[in-house]
């Protein structure tokens, strides 16, 4: 049985009893690392506090396949989270968060808790699920542990938020992560995260596109770490590098091997400063020193590393020149073997222009325009892919 099954109207009460037994395991070994006698009333508490988002979204998009057919589609599409926190002592959080995603062109409903998502990383339009459902453990002043489902997201900083590995939940999408989070503070100036990660038999919750597969026991478990220099004053808005490792979950010359990716994401304020605001600018770089052979078709002769895989993006951005008002421009690419993107899809091309008003603390409109297109051709294919997307929408938190 799957740590978190499918549930439907034959298996709801077995998916629900699993979920609530695995929380009281985690609690019962919160309460023996820390006793009851620990909870004294002179710790301060406070009541659980509900939070929340709808975000309702018009997409429209117009595309070219591969065979040289033309089409497009719009739908009106809408986002909801509703959640609760409880600081139920200084050093323990609980936080659980419901998720769903519905759209007019949707074909049904569905509400399940599973162990895993779609090889992009996202549930799709009509799904109903738990994205956060997790304890927060604050052991000292340094160090923070999370267990259970949350969202651990690592993209380039900015308002166009995408990443080459650990990033997902953007615009319409629905993912998280199951496992533990630890945070540590290493220094005044650096930040250390590690993530270990379930991975269920037929997917992973992060983005793991094929051919990547998890039918080994040794892939039942991805690693992730992350160093980041804390100091976000001053010229540098982020700077920060990951290692991530998903053992294996690739076959390749007869064995099976870890997929294993490198990156570095830096983002800086520039030097010449508007009266208001400020301009942006970073980049990130991503890698992967070997990856499955011949992804899509495409001969690894047409990568920069052959056997292996590049990605990478830059953005620059106009922050409050005109209070209120934020203007990005984004551009990516991702070789034909970079297979744990949410954001970008293998073998793309990618260019973005992003504009947000922000009209208060709790409501921002957005809107976007963008070109995705092949970056190599594949032999089969009499045309490259190109498809030209449109959004529009608003987002009200509570």
């Amino acid at each position: 049985m799957p740590f978190f099954p499918e549930i439907t109207s034959g298996n709801y009460n077995r998916g629900f009893s699993v979920l609530i037994t695995a929380f009281f395991i985690a609690l019962m070994l919160c309460l023996f690392i820390q006793p009851p006698s620990a909870f004294s009333q002179d710790q301060p508490t406070s009541k659980p506090e509900l939070f929340g988002a709808v975000r309702p979204v018009f997409t429209t998009q117009h595309f070219r396949d591969r065979s040289g057919g033309n089409g497009s589609v719009s739908a009106m599409n809408v986002r909801i989270h509703a959640g609760a926190s409880w600081q139920f002592h200084q050093d323990w959080l609980f936080r659980g968060r419901i998720a769903g995603r519905y759209a007019s062109n949707q074909s049904e409903f569905r509400f399940f808790i599973r162990d895993h998502t779609g090889g992009g990383g996202s549930y799709s339009a009509g799904v109903t699920t738990l994205d956060e459902f997790f304890l927060r453990w604050k052991p000292s002043e340094r160090i923070t542990l999370h267990a259970g489902r949350f969202q651990g997201r690592f993209p380039l900083a900015g308002f166009i938020p995408k990443g080459m590995d650990r990033y997902y939940s953007a615009n319409l999408s629905i993912g998280h992560t199951d496992g533990i989070w630890m945070t540590s503070d290493l220094s005044s100036r650096y930040r250390l995260h590690f993530i270990a990660s379930h991975n269920g038999t037929r997917g992973s919750t992060h983005a793991a596109r094929s051919p990547l597969e998890f039918s080994q026991s040794l892939s039942r478990i991805s690693l992730f770490a992350n160093l980041e220099h804390r100091n976000t004053s001053g010229r540098w808005v982020q700077r920060e590098i990951s290692v991530s490792v998903i053992p294996q979950s690739f076959e390749r010359d007869g064995s099976y091997h870890a997929y294993t990716t490198f990156s570095g994401r830096v983002m800086m304020r520039l030097p010449f400063t508007p009266q208001n605001g400020e301009f942006q600018l970073g980049g990130e770089v991503a890698f992967v020193p070997l990856a499955p052979e011949n992804a899509g078709g495409i001969s690894e002769t047409r990568t920069l590393i052959e056997k292996g895989a590049v990605a990478w993006q830059v953005s620059a951005y106009a922050n409050d020149v005109i209070s209120g008002h934020r203007l990005g421009l984004l551009y990516g690419q991702t070789e034909p073997q970079w297979l744990v993107s949410s954001s970008f899809s293998p073998n793309r091309r990618m260019a973005e222009i992003r504009y947000r008003y922000t009209i208060n603390s709790r409501l921002n409109y957005e809107m976007r325009y963008r070109i995705q297109t092949d970056l190599f051709k594949p032999p089969a294919a009499s045309n490259s892919l190109r498809i030209n997307d449109f959004y529009a929408r608003f987002t009200y938190r509570f």
